[in-house]
């Protein structure tokens, strides 16, 4: 299982790879560079959520009859953090809305 998760891995790297070539030719500098950019810590701090995002996904799945073979894992990887993000977009929608906050009553003239 754990082979799977490291082609998961992989998979994912190789997409934030692919996303960092494509912002860079766009921008025509480093994508993470100041003022435009958030920063270097920033910037790293959102590939470790990807990188991780896609290997626990990777190894959860692999624990069941999907992910038979690297490639399969690879290929996961590599879409797992915008599954993973539509996933949580559809369970937010799902939510119930917040109550509105009760109006204030003005007191004193202010």
């Amino acid at each position: 299982m754990w082979q799977y998760a490291l082609w998961g891995l992989i998979g994912a790297a190789a997409n934030r790879a692919l996303l960092i070539l494509e912002v860079s030719e766009r921008v025509k500098k480093w994508p993470w560079t100041p003022p435009d950019g958030p920063g270097g810590g920033i910037y790293a701090a959102s590939i470790a959520l990807h990188l991780g995002i896609a290997t626990a996904s990777t190894a959860a799945l692999a624990t069941t009859a999907i992910i038979s073979n690297g490639l399969t894992a690879f290929g996961f990887g590599v879409g797992a953090p915008v599954v993973v993000k539509k996933a949580s977009q559809y369970a937010i929608r799902l939510l119930p809305p917040e109550p509105p906050e009760p109006a204030r009553e003005i007191v004193g003239g202010e």
